[in-house]
């Protein structure tokens, strides 16, 4: 990624005008590779990307060393485990974000957001940007403040 493109999170929350800091580091493109950020692994969230079969995208927040429970995020969305499929690449571009850089930091409404209970009581998260050479820090309030229609729920074990 060029130094100058900005990612799409940090140019979300700048439109917002909600406070944020972008964190460039090594790409991490999984969770075994979440220590080249530098950040601290227990303040971080992962982001799975899902599509159901109406082609709506959900965007998964979950701590950063946790399992997601798939049955939890089916009853949250209140769909069958078997309506959630992997997002596919096209979908992911269409958002500027790229496997390895899913971000909760999302501004498309048509988007759904589901944030594991754990995450928003965390003081300070690290999440990805969009692009899997840089994370975004910011509260779990401006998660909250950018994304009112975000559903909290119980995702992991």
């Amino acid at each position: 990624m060029s130094a100058e493109i900005e990612p799409v999170a940090s140019r979300t929350l700048t439109a917002a005008g909600l406070p944020f800091r972008l964190h460039r580091h090594p790409a991490a493109h999984n969770q075994d590779e979440l220590h080249l950020t530098g950040l601290d692994v227990n303040s971080s969230a992962k982001t799975l990307a899902f599509s159901l079969p109406d082609d709506t995208v959900v965007l998964a927040a979950i701590p950063g060393r946790a399992r997601l429970k798939y049955a939890n995020l089916a009853r949250a969305l209140s769909v069958p485990r078997s309506a959630l499929r992997p997002a596919p690449q096209l979908a992911l571009e269409a958002l500027q974000m790229a496997a390895g850089g899913v971000t909760p930091i999302c501004g498309d409404s048509a988007v759904r957001l589901v944030v594991d209970r754990p995450v928003l009581s965390l003081e300070v998260v690290y999440c990805g940007s969009g692009v899997p050479d840089a994370s975004i820090e910011v509260s779990p309030a401006v998660l909250q403040e950018l994304r009112p229609d975000l559903l909290v729920a119980d995702l992991t074990e």
